[in-house]
């Protein structure tokens, strides 16, 4: 049913700005642009490391317009397929299988299933938006050159307030496999990773429910995040949080803020792949 972990979605006020912080800063590479008519957005792809970040560019926003990580996203094969299983399963859909910016209903002439793609959304067991797409291109390419800093993109985190449901809902039912599972005990929080081929889902669960947006950060794994932190704020990035070792004791991780806020792990350990 899942061919690959695609992109995470992001909410952004200026595309520009925040397309040259990202490709100044972390190497991406802008893959695709798009014009989305029923809501009158700039989409732009973007590739870092073997992940793809989709930025998106309200024209109109409104008092109701929520900026930051607004969902992650799969490519299926057959996504009218994975939205009956998914439904049989107990996953309703907000927005079920249509072409992709219509606003409209679903497509079902394979001319045009060729021609545009087409997407649907529903939420995880905690809440967290995804969104399923099927369309004949990834957007992606292969053979993405590192920068000096960043060695690659590390993951996508989510809050998840009931991690057992969280784990379940990704690995049966959205195809991912275990990567690595960290419980502290003296923290009173967990750690889960899950991929896709070489992209990388977090689960964050902490003892005491987590009240903010489900939707926590993106990481980069970088080659010295002490380093890459002190030039970062010689040039003017915030830093929300200060170098510290990592829960893992296997290297070190700050949080830096992206023109909309949002919060950007920088981690030097060696990959999840290879721990």
């Amino acid at each position: 049913m899942v061919k690959e972990f695609n992109h995470i979605g992001i909410n952004v006020r200026d595309l520009q700005k925040t397309l040259a912080f990202y490709s100044k800063h972390f190497g991406a590479k802008i893959m695709r642009g798009l014009y989305i008519p029923a809501s009158h957005t700039i989409a732009a792809y973007v590739q870092i490391g073997s992940q793809m970040v989709e930025f998106l560019s309200p024209l109109a926003p409104d008092g109701n317009t929520a900026y930051g990580i607004a969902h992650i996203a799969y490519i299926v094969d057959d996504i009218e397929e994975a939205a009956r299983i998914l439904i049989e399963k107990g996953h309703p859909f907000h927005v079920m299988p249509k072409r992709a910016g219509s606003g409209g209903g679903k497509i079902a002439d394979f001319c045009l299933r060729r021609t545009h793609h087409i997407i649907a959304f529903l939420k995880d067991p905690n809440g967290a938006n995804v969104e399923l797409i099927e369309r004949l291109e990834s957007y992606s390419e292969e053979g993405w050159e590192p920068t000096t800093e960043v060695l690659d993109f590390d993951h996508a985190s989510i809050f998840s307030n009931s991690l057992q449901a969280g784990i379940d809902f990704y690995i049966n039912d959205m195809e991912m496999s275990m990567l690595q599972n960290y419980h502290f005990e003296e923290r009173k929080f967990d750690m889960v990773y899950m991929n896709t081929g070489r992209n990388i889902l977090e689960l964050l669960h902490n003892e005491t429910p987590h009240q903010g947006p489900l939707m926590g950060h993106i990481a980069l794994r970088v080659t010295d995040t002490r380093a890459m932190a002190e030039r970062l704020a010689g040039e003017g990035v915030e830093l929300l949080t200060q170098p510290r070792v990592l829960a893992t004791k296997n290297g070190y991780v700050c949080n830096i803020k992206d023109p909309d806020g949002i919060a950007v792990e920088l981690i030097d350990r060696v990959s999840l792949f290879e721990v």
